[in-house]
């Protein structure tokens, strides 16, 4: 947007680097840049200006942490989302596109009284897209390619009469088909956000086709909930006070379930957080708070109920399941697991409460029919895993995209 006498640019791209964007604006900048700013933290990423030789500046914010790349990527689909575009395909792919960034850039600058300075900078900040395989955000709410072409306008206008999205194959779930029955689906779970009162995007679509799920095994499904679950405890043990070495003890309950195989079965993310012998808050905090994903896990094995996302799962119903087995054989034993159509009946509800939530919170608004905003990212995270969104994604690697 165009705020007073500064004007407001965003770069966005799926290389997932915030170093390289930062980079690549810095040396772009190089032949006119007095002095760069030292850096500070920011959503994943970090800030910092550059000053240029005639000592206006330019104000940059490159992020990519998950829970600002959300926010930011679900307000930006719920806009374009709702252009009319008679391309229905290009549309299409241009809203996978949006849903496959995963770093953006905030870039401002004062317009001040100096045109050919302005152009300079705009003209750096889209060969800076160019060189990233990035796409800039203008004012007016246009999108455009690195080389100037308009990919959609607010008005459905494009230069383009096919586009194909920029990045990894992996992060552009969602634009196959949509079948009659994903179609379906779709409807089921605006019936059920209708009732609810929960506002919802009636055209959303979910975070893959029925077509492309990959749906977990059995065995895979129950392995990440005990590993996992073993992480829960010792966050819960380690927050409440106990010294790192008395943890132990209830890692080691879920190692002999697993057979020995609780460090096959960690992700990476676990396994450096477990060698942490004094984390920090932040980080119990996070690892805690997948019982959560547990819940959902055991329910996909058809041991629980999953009940609605307006409270904190039951932890002690969870654990006297769990803390009774004796092997990973007996656990599946007693699994009845859920069919692939409840999963994806799940996950495609729970996509809707997140962007709700998202939305909610965007306006400024408490989320609404009482979810719980914490629960329901940590219920995304899970069935997105369950149903292999983006390709099919390790579990340190989903993403929650709405």
């Amino acid at each position: 947007m165009n705020d007073g006498n500064r004007m407001h640019i965003t770069l966005y791209t799926v290389i997932g680097r915030t170093e390289r964007v930062k980079e690549t604006l810095i040396g772009k900048f190089a032949m006119m840049t007095k002095e760069v700013s030292a850096p500070s933290p920011a959503d994943g990423g970090e800030s910092f200006v550059i000053r240029l030789a005639d000592s206006s500046e330019v104000a940059v914010t490159v992020s990519g942490g998950r829970e600002f790349i959300n926010r930011h990527i679900s307000s930006m689909y719920g806009f374009f989302v709702g252009v009319k575009c008679r391309n229905k395909e290009l549309h299409s792919s241009v809203l996978a596109q949006i849903r496959a960034f995963n770093c953006v850039a905030g870039i401002s600058f004062g317009t001040t009284g100096n045109e050919s300075r302005t152009n300079y900078i705009l003209s750096v900040l889209f060969d800076t897209a160019k060189d990233i395989n990035g796409l800039i955000l203008t004012p007016d709410m246009c999108l455009f390619t690195g080389e100037g072409k308009m990919v959609l306008s607010p008005d459905g206008i494009s230069n383009f009469d096919e586009y194909v999205p920029i990045g990894n194959s992996d992060y552009l779930g969602g634009a196959a088909e949509e079948s009659p029955s994903d179609a379906a689906r779709r409807e089921r779970s605006a019936a059920v956000l209708k009732e609810k009162g929960i506002p919802y995007i009636p055209h959303l679509r979910s975070a893959v086709a029925e077509s492309e799920a990959k749906l977990r095994t059995p065995e895979e499904i129950a392995r990440r909930l005990l590993a996992m679950f073993g992480v829960c405890v010792y966050c819960e043990i380690l927050g409440s006070g106990m010294a790192h070495k008395d943890t132990k003890e209830y890692l080691d309950r879920i190692n002999n379930i697993l057979g020995g195989g609780l460090d096959d079965s960690l992700s990476p993310e676990e396994k450096a957080y477990l060698a942490i012998e004094k984390p920090d808050q932040r980080s119990i905090a996070k690892f805690g708070w997948r019982y959560e994903c547990c819940h959902v896990l055991m329910w996909a094995l058809g041991m629980i109920e999953l009940g609605y996302p307006d409270r904190l799962c039951d932890v002690r119903a969870m654990g006297g399941i769990i803390w009774g087995q004796e092997s990973l054989n007996g656990f599946l034993e007693g699994a009845k697991p859920r069919s692939g159509k409840d999963v994806l009946d799940a996950a495609d509800l729970v996509l809707r409460y997140d962007w709700a939530c998202v939305d909610a919170r965007l306006k400024k608004k408490g989320s609404p029919a009482g979810l719980n905003r914490e629960v329901v990212v940590e219920w995304h995270y899970a069935m997105n895993w369950l149903i292999g969104a983006g390709g099919n994604a390790g579990w340190d690697d989903v993403r929650t995209d709405t």
